[in-house]
C-alpha cells in the first residue's frame, strides 16, 4: 500500500517483512534501517541515506583512533631501535639490525601483496619466533636487552592490526578515516622526538593505507578483509537483504554501507546515485569517481 514517508527521521527503524510498494521514503533518512524481507516494488527511494549511523561511526572512529597512536609509538620505538643497531660499531649488532629491517620490509611486502590473514599465518607468526629468538640470544650473549626484537615484532603485529582497523574505519567513516594514517605518522614522529623516530610510522601509515583501499576495492587476497566490511555493513548499517526492490528509484541517493543481499534489483533505478562499500552479491560495490572534461 502507497504510502509517504517521505523527509523522515528513520535511522534504526525496523521496518521487516512490510509493503512498501509505491510509498515515497525521498530524503528521508535510513542509516541503521532495517528493511529485510520487505516489498518496496517501485518505491521512491531518491535523495535518501543509507549507511552507519553517525553516532556509531564516532564510536568506531575513537576507538580506531585510540589504536592509531599505540601504533604509531611502538612503530617508532622498532625505528629508533632498528636505526641504533644499524649505528652500532658492533658488527653482531648491525647484522641483527639489516636482518630485522629486511623481516619488517618484507613483512610489508608481502601484506601488500598476499593480504592480511596469509600475512598472518605466513609472516606475522614466523617473525614474532624470530624476534624471541634475537631477542634471546642478545641477553643471553650480553650485548643488550633484546627489548628492541619486541618492538620489531609489535611492529609486525600492528601492521596487521592497523590493516584492519583502518578498513573497518575507512568502511565506516570515509575519507574521515585518512586522518588516521596522518596521526599514526605524526605522534609517531612526535614520540620518537626525532626525525629517525618518525619514518617507522610514516611507512607504517602509507602501508596501512594502501592495505586498507585494496581490500575496498576488491582486490583478490584479501577476502578477510572484505568479510570484516561485510560484517560492519550488516551489523550497522542499512539493510535491504531480501527485499523486493523492483523499479524502484533511487536516484540522488547516497548508499553508504547498505546490504542489498538476495534483493530484487530488476529495474531498479540508480540514477546519479552514489554507492559506496554496498554489498551485491557477495562484492563490495563503489560506484568509481567519473572523471571531468572540460
Amino acid at each position: 500500500m502507497a504510502q509517504d514517508r517521505s523527509n523522515k527521521n528513520l535511522q534504526k527503524a525496523v521496518l521487516q517483512n512490510k509493503d512498501f510498494g509505491s510509498t515515497s521514503f525521498s530524503g528521508s533518512d535510513l542509516r541503521g534501517a532495517d528493511f529485510t524481507g520487505s516489498n518496496l516494488t517501485g518505491a521512491d527511494l531518491s535523495n535518501v541515506k543509507t549507511g552507519i549511523r553517525p553516532i556509531y561511526v564516532v564510536a568506531i572512529f575513537i576507538i580506531a583512533l585510540a589504536i592509531s597512536l599505540v601504533s604509531g609509538y611502538i612503530a617508532a620505538k622498532a625505528s629508533l631501535t632498528i636505526r641504533g643497531m644499524l649505528d652500532d660499531v658492533s658488527g653482531k649488532i648491525r647484522l641483527a639490525g639489516i636482518i630485522s629491517l629486511v623481516i619488517v620490509a618484507f613483512s610489508f611486502l608481502y601484506a601488500l601483496r598476499r593480504g592480511g590473514n596469509k600475512t598472518i599465518l605466513h609472516v606475522i607468526i614466523p617473525v614474532i619466533i624470530a624476534m624471541a629468538i634475537i631477542a634471546a640470544v642478545f641477553r643471553w650473549s650480553g650485548v643488550g636487552t633484546g627489548i628492541g626484537a619486541f618492538y620489531i615484532a609489535f611492529t609486525v603485529v600492528f601492521v596487521v592490526v592497523m590493516i584492519y582497523i583502518g578498513t573497518v574505519a575507512r568502511a565506516a567513516a570515509g575519507n574521515l578515516s585518512n586522518i588516521l594514517f596522518v596521526i599514526v605518522a605524526v605522534a609517531g614522529g612526535i614520540l620518537g622526538k626525532s626525525i629517525t623516530g618518525g619514518i617507522g610510522p610514516v611507512i607504517l601509515a602509507v602501508v596501512c593505507a594502501l592495505l586498507s583501499k585494496r581490500a575496498l576495492n576488491n582486490v583478490k587476497h584479501f577476502a578477510l578483509l572484505r568479510r570484516v566490511i561485510f560484517f560492519m555493513t550488516t551489523r550497522f548499517g542499512t539493510s535491504f537483504r531480501n527485499t523486493n526492490l523492483t523499479n524502484a528509484d533511487f536516484s540522488n541517493s547516497v548508499l553508504r554501507n547498505t546490504d542489498f543481499s538476495g534483493a530484487n534489483l530488476t529495474g531498479a533505478k540508480w540514477g546519479s546515485s552514489k554507492k559506496v562499500n554496498c554489498k551485491i552479491n557477495d562484492e563490495i560495490v563503489t560506484d568509481k569517481k567519473k572523471k571531468k572534461h572540460g
